[in-house]
């Protein structure tokens, strides 16, 4: 201690006798106006500034000349400078540019590269085309890149997809804000926009389609998107925007639109830095509200047919209606295959709301010339819907982080914590059936008031009813055993509403049963990189990570409580990886990297990750790629530890520490498939595992193993070149094979077991997470075109081709769900005269088939067009922008299930201090 202080005294000392002092002015080349925001870096280390809204600028430098100093902008051509006199005074004119293949990408390697020289096929939106995207929210022009795919569950909830096995809940792909992976622990997939950055803060965002997992981990198997925001350093100042247009759909009307965004950051000194950000965004969902199509049957008809008249109708966008039973009658009658009658989305539905609240802030300290500090709190939520084997109604939903990193030019030391609370959530399947149940309970009311109806309107004795028709009589039946549920013009009650809201805030899986559940779950993270810049002989990177999920729900969807219900246990799950990668340059052509990890996990076994690739750069504009990538995923934490005992039956997590107790898995059940045809022949299996009647012979025993990751190896060759300094080619082809790929398969039980000290009977529907033997393909092709045409306009274009083989049972779905073909052409111009840009966009996808738990149907193809104009007024510091999407367009859906999404027109006003 005694020699610390002189040491420290020497140190700063030695510092402040070194000290440079930089000024000047930045100029625009083309105005001769002073260019505000300009960064200015001192190469190889953090210390840096901005010019300010003169083009004015002050460095201090704790280093003696000769050091260089790098001139940024975007749009601009990046300027290196020499410094050689302490007290310097440097003035710099600095030109637009073109960006064409002229952008540098960190994710695909972790490392700083040229885009052009990318091992990986990789998509990038820098600061100018988020700022110009012809969306209201720049996370939604993402269905523009090549390679991706994004599905809408909800306004303000986009799924992002890429080659292939799309859902809503996307847990084979991950997305980064900052290094933060904002998966919520529970539901397992990233949580769209509303953990995204907004448009004020979004420096950049970076997407890699494909395996990921060599350098990313386990989720990111089929694909990675790294969100960047802006350093308080280089972008200071206030900034706002105000956004406010209209929705408007065939389905649902037109509704207003809000979204309103602050940012503030500043710089004191070359030391300490802060920023602080808040947006909201308050709009009225789209409507799903086909109520004439069958969830699960409607592949077997007429797409177009109306099914609502069935006796074992399920409404595609109705609920209470999924489980389906059989009332014997006796002859000569037989028996009635029924399903209660399921309510419109739009009762159960407390609103239609589709909030977003975000904010963050974020303390930044320059320990010195090389190393920051940097403290993050970071806060997303709201309203919103989102569909997986069921819906749910997200109800202030909200999700924290909380970071902390150092970090240098070469390294980093990264820990953060992500906390999520489900608020008011609900599940719609569960409010449909718990309020049917209340209001008149199936097995004791419902279903004899119904046979007794419809025996008695098949006669003729009903009024109004013809005697020997069966479809007049089945309505008749229905009308009579739901006369307490629905009045006479097929409304609800003021008592059905009553037990709507009362089953809506009770917990699910709880006595008193309830929709609502429960949602207290912790993602632990901490990460370490480094780059050992200093190895002549290859470029050598290695990091590591922890990850630690601590789970609770309370058991309203983890089997927390498998035999006590007053007393739910937290679930923990950790995860190690390590991983390392060198990349050596040969004939200062080829470029070889090879890449290596090894992740861990408590319920499997050790993974090793390889990753082979080369690039050949024929010049500095035209490059060859080819790799070898292989991918895996950890089965999420609700197919480890699920337990959800919904309508049509129990979803089971696939670990022995959840459901060896079930006796599902390894032969303890019979296949679905088998079951009804055993059930056809007249069979029935006793609540005690034995059968009675029918053929027997029939029923197969569904061999079900317990879960293990998934896997998957990938071969990719790609080109991507700059051609006569105007034209952008990215050309690639990939062929994946997939193994163990993870999902539901649908089991009847061959043994009566218990949950929580309930017998549940032989004879129930499970449907357990497994791995499908079978081994899946998928292939496909991208090719991406950028034209510069005179005049500053810009051609855009992508065409995307996928398919899918693979064999599949019944039982078991491949959910592939991905249009064969994809294509979107765009048009834009930053500059079509001082101050005013434009930007146009239209895609197209063909009809797919979309298979899930949910229901399976074609999705019809559909295009939309999008557009945006904007004017720059400098004396306002100021931009005005007017834009549409699926302009003139009709409605569409993304997925079956989904909502019709029709057009939104909206009209901006984005302030920027610096702007000039």
């Amino acid at each position: 201690m005694k020699m610390l202080l002189p040491i420290l005294l020497l140190a700063g000392s030695a510092q402040l006798l070194a000290q440079s002092v930089v000024s000047g002015t930045v100029k625009d080349g083309a105005t001769q106006e002073g260019l505000a925001g300009v960064n200015i870096v001192v190469k190889g280390k953090v210390v840096g500034t901005i010019t300010d809204t003169d083009g004015k600028y002050t460095l201090k430098v704790n280093q003696a000349p000769p050091f260089t100093l790098t001139f940024s902008f975007i749009g601009f051509h990046t300027e290196e400078k020499e410094v050689t006199d302490a007290n310097a005074t440097l003035d710099l004119v600095m030109n637009e540019e073109s960006l064409l293949g002229q952008e540098v990408v960190v994710s695909a390697s972790r490392v700083e590269e040229s885009i052009l020289k990318s091992p990986v096929t990789i998509e990038k939106l820098d600061i100018i085309a988020i700022k110009q995207a012809a969306t209201p929210d720049f996370y939604d022009a993402l269905a523009n890149m090549k390679g991706v795919q994004v599905n809408n569950g909800s306004l303000n909830f986009t799924a992002v997809n890429t080659r292939g096995f799309a859902t809503i809940s996307n847990t084979r792909f991950v997305q980064w804000v900052d290094g933060m992976d904002t998966q919520a622990p529970l539901l397992n997939f990233p949580t769209g926009s509303i953990m995204g950055l907004g448009e004020l803060d979004a420096e950049s965002l970076e997407l890699i389609p494909g395996a990921a997992s060599a350098l990313y981990g386990p989720n990111a198997f089929n694909g990675i998107m790294i969100m960047k925001s802006k350093s308080p350093f280089e972008y200071q100042g206030l900034s706002a925007q105000v956004k406010q247009g209209i929705t408007n759909s065939n389905a649902g009307g037109s509704n207003p639109y809000g979204m309103y965004s602050i940012r503030y950051a500043k710089a004191f000194n070359d030391k300490i830095a802060f920023k602080v950000n808040f947006s909201y965004m308050k709009a009225t969902d789209w409507t799903a509200n086909d109520y004439k199509t069958d969830r699960l049957q409607q592949q077997l008809s007429d797409p177009k047919a109306d099914n609502s008249m069935s006796p074992n109708f399920d409404g595609l966008n109705k609920y209470g209606d999924e489980a389906k039973f059989d009332v014997p009658i006796g002859p000569p009658f037989g028996t009635l295959n029924l399903a209660r009658t399921g309510f419109k989305e739009s009762v159960l539905l407390d609103n239609r709301d589709a909030n977003t609240i975000k904010g963050d802030a974020a303390l930044h300290y320059r320990l010195n010339d090389k190393v920051e500090l940097i403290g993050v709190y970071r806060y997303g939520g709201g309203s919103s819907l989102y569909q997986g084997q069921s819906k749910y109604a997200l109800r202030d939903f909200n999700q924290q982080f909380y970071k902390l990193e150092l970090k240098g030019d070469n390294f980093f030391i990264r820990g953060y914590l992500s906390a999520t609370d489900a608020g008011k959530s609900y599940n719609m399947d569960a409010l449909g059936a718990y309020t049917n149940e209340a209001m008149s309970p199936t097995q004791t009311q419902w279903a004899p008031e119904y046979a007794q109806a419809y025996v008695l309107s098949l006669q003729g004795y009903t009024p109004g009813v013809p005697a020997g028709n069966p479809t007049a009589a089945h309505a008749a039946a229905r009308a009579y055993a739901d006369r307490n549920i629905f009045d006479a013009n097929g409304n609800i009650t003021i008592a059905t509403q009553s037990q709507i809201n009362t089953i809506r805030s009770n917990f699910f899986q709880k006595n008193p049963a309830g929709a609502s559940f429960y949602d207290n779950s912790k993602l632990w993270h901490g990460e370490v990189y480094y780059n050992f810049n200093k190895i002549k002989w290859a470029e050598v990177i290695a990091g590591g990570n922890f990850r630690q999920y601590s789970l609770f729900s309370n058991a309203t969807i983890f089997d927390e409580a498998p035999v006590d219900a007053s007393n739910p246990k937290r679930i923990f799950i950790n995860q190690y990886g390590a991983y390392a990668q060198i990349s050596k340059t040969l004939a200062e052509k080829l470029k070889v990297t090879a890449s290596l990890r090894i992740d861990k996990s408590d319920n499997f076994d050790a993974h090793l990750t390889p990753r082979v690739s080369a690039v050949y750069s024929v010049d500095q504009n035209n490059s060859f790629r080819a790799s070898f990538q292989t991918g895996f995923r950890n089965p999420d934490t609700q197919a480890q530890y699920i337990y959800f005992a919904n309508p049509t039956g129990i979803l089971l997590g696939g670990v022995p520490a959840c459901a060896s107790r079930y006796g599902i898995y390894n032969g303890g059940a019979y296949t679905q498939t088998s079951y009804n045809d055993f059930k056809q022949s007249g069979g029935i299996i006793n609540a005690d595992g034995s059968t009675s009647g029918g053929n027997s012979s029939l029923l197969q025993t569904a061999n079900v193993a317990y879960v293990k990751p998934e896997q998957l190896w990938s071969y990719e060759v790609g080109y991507k070149g700059v051609i006569a300094t105007k034209l952008l080619v990215d050309l690639n082809y990939y062929y994946s094979s997939y193994t163990n790929f993870l999902g539901e398969q649908y089991v009847v039980s061959k043994a009566p077991t218990t949950h929580q000290g309930t017998q549940i009977d032989a004879g129930s529907l499970w449907y357990p997470y497994t791995n499908s033997p079978y081994t899946l393909t998928s292939q496909g092709a991208g090719l991406g075109l950028t034209y510069n045409l005179p005049k500053s306009f810009v051609v855009t274009g992508n065409y995307n081709y996928a398919t899918f083989s693979g064999q599949t049972t019944p039982d078991f779905q491949a959910n592939f769900n991905t249009p064969q073909n994809r294509y979107s052409v765009g048009l834009g111009n930053r500059k079509i005269v001082k101050n005013l840009a434009a930007n146009v966009n239209f895609r197209y996808q063909d009809s797919f088939l979309w298979e899930s738990s949910y229901g399976v149907a074609t999705i019809p193809s559909y295009g939309v067009l999008d557009a945006q104009l904007s004017y720059k007024v400098s004396s306002l510091k100021s931009v005005f922008k007017i834009g549409g999407t699926n302009i003139g367009g009709s409605d569409y859906r993304t997925n079956w299930g989904a909502p019709f999404i029709g057009q939104m027109y909206y009209v901006s006003i984005t302030f920027d201090e610096f702007l000039k």
